[in-house]
């Protein structure tokens, strides 16, 4: 089956500064200041001296516009430029404009169906792919998706099955649900170091507990109130000038080392 067609919006190369969060392939939290290589409104290719777990989420900050978006990690390019690597990454939410450029669409907007089947188990299914997975698809043979199967995350190729209606309702059924759960909010379990203002005077250096492009949850042995608004820099470093995100407490829960509050950033 020939898998090359339309990328479904363009793809601009264009060196935009951004900073990553997430954890490296060794579940270690880490934030790097990089730059893409190349974006389109589905997703990126990005350059990191980090490496990433295939179908973990990262969050991205655009540091032009301040813009924040969560991004799942398709896979992995070629090494380039010493310990640097390329990663494929796809957006959760397309519509942000994290980029800040209105993209065109190209006059075939259909997502390119290919069949391809899972390397542990044999699974095959016509999957619609974003243009990031496509892209890793053409470049390596193999991209990261969850296989039900498995039930866990695994590496598929292009597959030589015979196309069967059972086939085609099975990946249907799987397409459906891969869409579900991306319209969900996914939280990014990750233990950093932030620092925490109110108004009034209280200033702690504390630690998250998980992000999203929502919010946080972080646990401090200080005392805020519920409503209280705050200011916080994240990442936290003595040695850098501190950006502040404006956020809301929007719950709090005692905890044996601490205090728990839930954030809501205010836009």
């Amino acid at each position: 089956m020939n898998i090359f067609g339309r990328r479904r919006t363009e793809r601009i190369l264009a060196p935009v500064r951004i900073r990553v969060i997430g954890n490296d392939i060794s579940g270690v939290s880490f934030a790097e200041e990089t730059v893409t290589v190349s974006f389109n409104q589905q997703g990126a290719r990005i350059s990191l001296l980090h490496a990433l777990l295939p179908d973990d989420i990262v969050l991205i900050k655009n540091l032009e516009n301040a813009m924040e978006e969560e991004f799942r990690v398709v896979g992995a390019f070629q090494q380039v430029f010493g310990d640097r690597r390329e990663w494929g990454v796809e957006a959760s939410n397309p519509q942000s404009g994290i980029w800040g450029v209105e993209f065109a669409p190209n006059v075939d907007n259909a997502e390119p169906k290919v069949l391809v089947e899972c390397a542990a188990c044999k699974t095959a299914a016509q999957s619609s792919l974003s243009s990031i997975e496509y892209e890793v698809l053409l470049a390596t043979g193999l991209i990261s998706r969850h296989c039900e199967r498995c039930n866990e995350t695994t590496r598929w190729k292009p597959s030589a099955q015979p196309v069967t209606e059972e086939l085609l309702i099975r990946s249907k059924k799987a397409d459906t649900k891969g869409q579900q759960e991306i319209r969900r909010t996914r939280r990014l379990r990750l233990a950093m170091q932030l620092r925490v203002r109110n108004s009034w005077g209280i200033v702690d250096v504390a630690q998250t507990r998980d992000v999203s492009k929502a919010g946080l949850c972080f646990i401090s042995t200080k005392r805020f109130s519920l409503a209280d608004e705050i200011y916080i820099t994240l990442p936290y470093s003595l040695n850098q000038a501190p950006v502040e995100t404006k956020g809301k407490i929007i719950w709090a829960a005692e905890g044996n080392t601490g205090r728990f509050y839930g954030v809501e950033y205010i836009r």
